[in-house]
């Protein structure tokens, strides 16, 4: 009866389904000499407990729980530290940018030439220089256009041939309607 008792409270304990008093009995009953041979294997297990609980080290589960408030704590200071540094670059450009708006305001922009006139002649000469270069970059562009006007016989022969292509597909559409009918 003892040990059927026992086996059930070692199944509750390995599903950590057993209450403090019955884990007690568990230590109890693997620190006596009246062990079944089948459960002899649990013994250091539940002598080990017991060794724990004799030494008076009660306070480990709050230790435990300290080190990993502890860990949780630094890692998090960790990443406030990150995030402020972030933080503190991205508001510095910021800053640098509305400083160098504000300067670029600033500066005013003044008329190169107060005669109208002056100014339009000015313009004038130079959108001819460079209307002049423009079109020195595009007579060399020319070739380009014989060697078009040379390969128009072949782009025809090639339409010529894709047109076939597609008449033979049709044809073989047709054919495989025709074979499952």
């Amino acid at each position: 009866m003892e040990s059927q008792k026992i086996n059930i409270l070692l199944r509750k304990y390995f599903d950590a389904e057993t209450t403090l008093d019955e884990e007690n009995e568990l230590i109890t009953y693997f620190n006596s000499d009246e062990v079944d041979e089948e459960l002899k294997s649990y013994i250091p297990v539940f002598s080990g407990l017991k060794a724990l609980s004799v030494s008076g080290n009660q306070d480990l589960g709050d230790d435990l729980m300290n080190y990993i408030l502890e860990s949780e704590h630094k890692e998090k200071l960790k990443y406030r530290w990150m995030w402020q540094i972030v933080t503190g670059v991205a508001a510095s450009v910021i800053l640098v940018m509305l400083a160098v708006n504000f300067y670029s305001n600033q500066n005013t922009w003044k008329d190169t030439f107060t005669n109208p006139d002056q100014a339009y002649r000015e313009a004038s000469k130079t959108l001819d220089f460079v209307a002049g270069k423009y079109n020195k970059g595009l007579a060399q562009l020319k070739p380009i256009g014989k060697i078009e006007s040379a390969v128009s016989p072949f782009n025809s022969g090639i339409n010529t041939l894709n047109k076939g292509f597609r008449q033979m597909k049709e044809v073989e559409t047709l054919n495989k309607k025709l074979k499952k009918e």
